[in-house]
């Protein structure tokens, strides 16, 4: 058994379920022995995503078995997203991240991760993944990199704000205060982890890097990727750069954290 960290760092996990019902138990199970091997305090918001299986009723279920698991339905599907953008307005804890229903983040690499995050001078953490290309098919190991690409050229290149940033979009650990109090999310789509790091920079909050494996999806795992989603997020992409470029965007992101916190960094203190 591992040494539990400090009471005072909790954990929201958001994740997403649409037609998950021969997978959800077992990953549930699963996470909450892999989180009670760090932390005490932690919870799971699973947004039910308009599944038409059995996910809801089991989700539900699970619920009553586990008080750390918090259940939230939409009647319809939206897409990943939006189920974010649901989660994002029912976490409670100290760090939030998101993980797939797959489990593309491994919750056995929290040990890895937590004292990174213990560290004052750290804000956020984010992954990058390792040996990608091994883990994912070439269509898949393409759509990343395209979009790795796409939003480095379009929000830091372009303008000469060189982003170390390795990876947009595999797992961040965010302060709860700046996901939900200190940013006005604008993105629908899988482009909301990549608004939440623009911002960052542009606030100016200290980001730690580290490399973890990315874990692909179990064989016989449906996929949710298709041209629809994909052109989702690029429109989504386009749509935030036009903000960000020409409609204001950059600077009603410092108003906004002025706003809310006076410009100060509240999880610091």
């Amino acid at each position: 058994m591992n040494e539990k960290f400090p009471k005072n760092l909790s954990f929201s996990m958001i994740t997403f379920a649409y037609n998950e019902e021969n997978w959800l138990e077992d990953r549930i199970h699963l996470w909450m022995s892999q989180f009670g091997k760090f932390v005490d305090d932690f919870e799971i918001v699973l947004v039910n995503d308009g599944s038409e299986d059995r996910t809801g009723e089991i989700a539900d279920r699970l619920a009553r078995e586990y008080p750390q698991l918090k259940v939230i339905h939409h009647e319809k599907n939206m897409g990943t997203g939006y189920a974010a953008r649901t989660g994002r307005n029912n976490v409670s804890k100290y760090i939030v991240f998101w993980n797939d229903v797959d489990s593309h983040f491994n919750l056995d690499d929290l040990g890895k991760v937590i004292p990174l995050l213990q560290d004052p001078e750290i804000d956020i953490v984010v992954a990058f993944k390792h040996d990608l290309i091994k883990t994912k098919s070439m269509f898949s190991w393409m759509k990343s990199r395209i979009n790795y690409y796409l939003i480095k050229m379009l929000f830091f290149s372009l303008f000469f704000d060189y982003s170390p940033i390795l990876d947009y979009q595999f797992v961040q650990f965010l302060p709860r205060r700046f996901f939900v109090d200190g940013i006005d999310l604008k993105s629908y789509s899988s482009f909301i982890p990549a608004e939440c790091l623009i911002k960052a920079r542009r606030i100016g909050l200290e980001i730690r890097q580290i490399q973890l494996k990315y874990h692909s999806k179990p064989a016989g795992y449906g996929t949710a990727l298709n041209a629809k989603t994909i052109m989702t997020s690029i429109k989504n992409i386009f749509e935030f750069w036009l903000r960000w470029t020409i409609g204001g965007e950059k600077n009603r992101t410092i108003e906004h954290w002025h706003s809310a916190f006076g410009g100060e960094f509240p999880w610091r203190k």
